[in-house]
């Protein structure tokens, strides 16, 4: 090897030894004055004991220790402290140790999107002071967010609740929607039947339903304070009005009210004589409403109530009482000299030998009046 790369320098290898020893021995030395000059130092730390039953995975030497998201010491330990608890000593700086107090809460949580977990403190107002090296019981349970906590969580979910009724879920939503299968369907056959018959577009009808939509919105605003006035009506709650107290009396006396006459009608003899007589009046029906087959009772009854309300219109009321109109129009010249006078007679162009009805067009006065009482 050539020692003499640089002219005029020409050291012995015995000289770069040593200088490479000495320059070895200068660094180490440096070394060990500034590890001496930093642990000799006094530190401003502040250290208490966590005291809790339980304490979450990965809570070792190490993790990191925060306040209100600010990183502020580590976890320096965890010990058993007997009677079932365990301390988790937590070493902090100065100043955030010492602004603490007892009335702080504690948790245990995920520290970063990787789940490192991590002591959280929360401190709260009120509390004595927190002296350096207590052992402090949080008033609040510790919380456990960890990641691991969650997981395990889920697992208990799925083997104590979802699985074992998972078929009853199952079975229960299989039901819901079969019973919303008939309101499903009446939904689609309406809109079916609105595409069907739409005639407008729903540019053009869209606009007037939000308009009448908007419009209902004042219209039942300004129907409310009605509705309240007749409400707030003090005679209907005061009991200070005759007819509220002579209606009230008529339903609840106990002698000759509503409540009393339901009471003397529905005694048990009478319930148990109902309950004997419906079948019976049921049998006593059926062959009634099978003589109108197909629903044509309610079409007879109708007819029949048009003929009563023509036969009164026929019989007017009178001062000698209902009288029945009729009206006759003949073209015989006998027949029509022995009819009273004031008879309509049609003219000479109608055929002989014919008796036709008038027209009903002049109700005014009747040709003939028979008294035809009720």
């Amino acid at each position: 090897m050539d020692l003499n790369p640089v002219p005029g320098f020409s050291p012995s290898s015995a000289q770069l030894r040593r200088r490479g020893v000495a320059f070895t021995a200068c660094i180490a030395l440096l070394a060990l004055a500034a590890w001496g000059v930093q642990a000799l130092r006094p530190q401003d730390v502040f250290t208490f004991t966590l005291r809790t039953p339980t304490v979450a995975a990965g809570i070792t030497e190490g993790a990191k220790v925060r306040i209100q998201g600010v990183e502020v010491g580590t976890v320096t330990s965890v010990t058993a402290l007997g009677n079932a608890q365990q301390g988790v000593t937590l070493r902090l700086d100065g100043p955030q140790g010492r602004s603490l107090t007892n009335n702080v809460e504690a948790a245990f949580s995920a520290g970063n999107l990787f789940g490192v977990s991590e002591v959280i403190l929360t401190p709260h107002d009120g509390g004595g002071a927190l002296r350096d090296g207590a052992e402090l019981a949080p008033t609040r349970q510790i919380k456990d967010s960890t990641v691991s906590n969650m997981i395990t969580t889920i697992g208990d979910v799925n083997n104590d609740a979802l699985r074992p009724r998972m078929s009853q879920v199952l079975t229960n939503v299989d039901a819901s929607s079969k019973a919303m299968l008939p309101l499903l369907t009446a939904l689609g056959s309406v809109a079916q039947a609105m595409q069907d018959t739409q005639r407008l577009s729903t540019a053009t009808t869209f606009p007037t339903v939000v308009a009448a939509i908007k419009a209902a919105d004042p219209a039942i605003g300004a129907m409310i304070p009605a509705f309240r006035s007749a409400l707030d009506f003090k005679p209907l709650h005061n009991g200070d009005s005759k007819r509220v107290i002579a209606m009230l009396d008529q339903i609840n006396n106990k002698q000759y009210g509503f409540s009393a006459a339901l009471e003397a009608i529905l005694t048990p003899d009478a319930i148990e004589g109902l309950e004997t007589a419906s079948p019976m009046l049921v049998s006593l029906m059926q062959p009634i409403l099978a003589a109108f087959p197909g629903g044509s009772a309610t079409g007879v009854g109708i007819q029949l109530s048009q003929l009563m309300d023509n036969v009164r219109k026929a019989m007017p009321n009178t001062p000698n009482g209902p009288v029945l109109n009729l009206r006759l129009s003949v073209d015989y010249p006998a027949i029509a000299a022995v009819l009273p006078p004031g008879t309509d007679v049609p003219p000479a162009a109608a055929k002989p030998g014919s008796a036709t009805p008038a027209a009903p067009a002049k109700p005014a006065t009747p040709s003939t009046s028979a008294a035809a009482p009720r």
